[in-house]
């Protein structure tokens, strides 16, 4: 197993933001919902590989982003509708479209799949982008260990209006009453088709940004910056990546 370590910074790295990345770390490459632990690691790659190839830059040039994804440009030997989804989502994912989620999924990509397999980019993403930020390589990746995949689906989770099925924050049931705690929020309730997906990204968001209960308590800090501070580097880099949400 590959362990995350920053000694190599010439910043001093919280710890507990250390140890959340060497949690994710040594998540992706165990046996998820629906994906084994060399599958999941293999999405790593091909995330990785999407974003220095160049088809990603043909992606993001091209008039349709759909017309330039070439699964044939690949890093593993996983299929190459799972290629193709990984090239999109990394290299325009704001001109995605409903139509071609459900071309995806009606291509052979299970719903369950798909959202695991957006897990395992986001999760990697944020994790290769903090490297770059701090001005160190990317970390090896996790060699994949051995385990079969849950396929655990919540009854819960139905089609609502996004394009994914997923739990409503007032229909969870009792295995995941941990995770639907607070405020309502749409954006939590995203990955919850594959609730262990969810759950570990928001682990992730809490060290990397604040947690549930933080963000909302503007009488305390807890981090090096303030909450005004935080928010206006958000809404910068969001502008400049054109996250809208």
């Amino acid at each position: 197993m590959s362990k995350i370590d920053y000694s190599d910074s010439r910043y001093t790295i919280r710890e507990d933001l250390i140890a959340s990345h060497r949690q994710v770390w040594d998540k992706l490459s165990g046996a998820g919902t629906w994906l084994t632990g060399e599958e999941r690691v293999k999405v790593m790659s091909e995330t990785r590989h999407a974003r220095e190839s160049a088809t990603c830059a043909n992606i993001k040039e091209a008039l349709s982003p759909f017309s330039a994804a070439n699964p044939r440009d690949a890093a593993t030997d996983l299929p190459e509708t799972w290629i193709s989804m990984i090239q999109l989502i990394v290299a325009d994912p704001g001109r995605l479209t409903h139509n071609w989620y459900q071309n995806t999924i009606e291509g052979g990509i299970p719903e369950t799949h798909f959202v695991e397999i957006v897990s395992v980019v986001a999760h990697t993403t944020a994790i290769d982008t903090f490297a770059h930020g701090i001005g160190v390589p990317l970390r090896p990746l996790p060699e994949p260990k051995q385990g079969k995949p849950s396929k655990y689906r919540p009854k819960e989770a139905r089609q609502h209006q996004a394009w994914a099925p997923n739990i409503a924050w007032d229909e969870f049931g009792q295995n995941e009453a941990d995770y639907f705690v607070g405020p309502e929020s749409n954006i939590r309730r995203a990955l919850t088709l594959v609730p262990d997906e969810a759950r570990s990204f928001f682990d992730l968001v809490s060290a990397q940004y604040l947690s549930g209960p933080q963000m909302w308590d503007f009488s305390s800090e807890f981090r090096a910056i303030t909450h005004l501070q935080i928010e206006l580097l958000a809404a910068r880099v969001s502008a400049l990546n054109q996250c809208t949400y």
